[in-house]
């Protein structure tokens, strides 16, 4: 069984409220006033309040009311934007037979093919933003690293954007909603593409992602087990029911996380380890002293080294493990 690490503490904040005073001076009747210098005995109006000059407005209230009021218009701009330019069509390289588009790398030419010819494959799952340059890139640096066959595919059928707004929507059509499927199908698709390759072992297979991906990347795990030979979860939403754990069976699992990620809480890695051990699933779960959420960026970020170098290479580390990758370059 792989190694286990022990979860660190989560720091909490304090609220501080200010008391209203009270008036200690008799209350007027609100509405109607008299006016006692006319004859006429007929209560008059107040004339109405004046509107306030914009200029005395709090900056900060009008800023927010603008952006909420330009919210919905802004993501379908960007939603028209992806639809006249599509992002992952310009991405991907490649489509299964179902339609899931993927990206797909291979070692360069020239490195030293394995035995037999046949090569692990990597799926590596995108983040809430959709299929971006960055999988891509770092789909490409695994393949020369590790002599693999890596897919990134696109879970979110052709949608992808940088805007962050809209990312909540599609987290919220294709995970957080209750009933969905956190894009397992379309993950087992790519997997059954990958194990249809002639330079590819089908029994070797690792399937990770980031964020939305690991999460994604653990649910098809449990979805179809025995499909992997072993899932990694970058900082990606755990499985938090035992029972969905125990789907796993026997399949290696990777969890790397922060221990200043807010989505992703002290009790709640607690939780999962105890179930992962309950069920004997081989399981290390590693935290990152300091980090937040996704704190591996991109290949950039990987080659600086610091957490971001010390996650890639434990990942690189783990489908060597389970899947005996043949290394090319280091």
């Amino acid at each position: 069984m792989l190694a286990r690490r022990s979860l660190a503490q989560p720091t909490c904040r304090s609220r501080h409220g200010r008391a209203a005073g009270h008036s200690l001076t008799k209350p007027q009747r609100p509405g109607l006033q008299s006016n006692t210098t006319s004859t006429n005995t007929r209560p008059t109006l107040p004339p109405p309040p004046a509107l306030p000059d914009t200029a005395d407005l709090n900056p900060a209230i009008t800023t927010a009311g603008a952006v909420l009021l330009g919210l919905p218009a802004s993501v379908a701009l960007d939603e028209l934007l992806d639809t006249l330019s599509p992002r992952v069509d310009c991405l991907a390289n490649s489509t299964t037979a179902g339609g899931v588009k993927l990206f797909v790398a291979r070692p360069p030419s020239g490195g030293a093919a394995p035995a037999g010819g046949k090569r692990p494959g990597v799926i590596l799952i995108h983040q809430i933003l959709g299929l971006q340059q960055r999988e891509c890139d770092l789909a490409t640096a695994l393949a020369a690293e590790e002599g693999v066959v890596a897919v990134a595919p696109d879970t979110f059928k052709g949608q992808s954007t940088l805007w962050p707004f809209r990312a909540i929507t599609l987290g919220f059509k294709y995970a957080l909603r209750p009933g969905t499927s956190w894009g397992a199908e379309s993950v087992h698709e790519a997997v059954q593409w990958l194990k249809a390759q002639p330079d590819v072992d089908p029994d070797r297979i690792v399937v990770a992602g980031f964020c939305y991906g690991g999460g994604s990347a653990v649910r098809y795990a449990a979805a179809y087990p025995g499909e992997a030979a072993g899932v990694c979860i970058f900082y990606g939403r755990p499985l938090l029911e035992a029972s969905e754990v125990a789907k796993l069976g026997r399949t290696p699992v990777l969890g790397l996380y922060g221990t200043r990620d807010s989505q992703f809480p002290k009790d709640m890695l607690d939780k999962f380890q105890a179930d992962l051990i309950a069920a004997e699933v081989p399981a290390r779960l590693e935290l990152f002293e300091g980090e937040g959420h996704a704190f591996v960026k991109d290949v950039g970020a990987v080659r600086q080294g610091g957490s971001a170098g010390r996650a890639w290479a434990l990942f690189r580390d783990f489908v060597r493990s389970v899947a005996g990758a043949p290394a090319i370059a280091r």
